[in-house]
């Protein structure tokens, strides 16, 4: 029954032509991916120092050094911020992240390949106080374990030059919203 089909598609050379379409598109659909992961990353912009803060959020700046060796770097591992036990997002090696939330009591956390358990979801550890209307910076310090560090400003914008926003994943943190900008009167007195 099949040795019937085959050679008279052959014949008429259409499963020839069929298969090389077939493995022409495999190849041109393989060609970006392969391109997209040899060639530099599509970051948001290098960091300028940001905006007052409305008085209703708390706003977190947070950032991730050069990666603490060729291994870590090579294999592209992102630091998972969790935001009450949620996802946020992956900061890469050189990157940084804005988020805002409501004033009060939140989890921060950020871990290194804490796949397949992702301990910064399932058991947060870290709680923070934030009051409304102020800025907080932390950096992620990789010196053995991973952990979050708060920094004053004036240093924490020193260690952010040259680092790029980090816009490749959507937080699916619940608790963290659009950030918004004091009103031009507030920011005058």
């Amino acid at each position: 029954m099949h040795s019937k089909s085959i050679p008279s598609l052959a014949r008429r050379g259409a499963g020839r032509r069929f298969l090389a379409s077939v493995l022409s598109l495999l190849c041109l659909a393989a060609a970006p991916a392969a391109s997209a992961r040899s060639g530099p990353r599509d970051d948001g912009p290098v960091y300028v120092p940001v905006p007052a803060v409305a008085s209703h959020q708390a706003q977190l700046i947070l950032f991730r050094g050069a990666a603490p060796d060729a291994e870590v770097d090579k294999r592209g591992l992102g630091a998972h911020v969790y935001v009450d036990g949620e996802f946020h997002g992956a900061l890469l090696p050189n990157g940084w992240t804005r988020l805002c939330v409501a004033p009060g009591d939140h989890s921060i956390e950020a871990y290194v390949g804490d796949a397949p358990l992702y301990r910064g979801k399932a058991r947060p550890a870290t709680r923070v106080s934030l009051e409304g209307g102020k800025t907080y910076f932390a950096g992620v310090l990789e010196q053995g374990a991973v952990e979050l560090r708060p920094f004053r400003r004036a240093e924490a914008e020193g260690l952010l030059e040259g680092k790029r926003e980090q816009r490749h994943l959507l937080s699916r943190a619940s608790a963290v919203v659009p950030c918004e900008g004091r009103p031009a009167s507030a920011s005058l007195q």
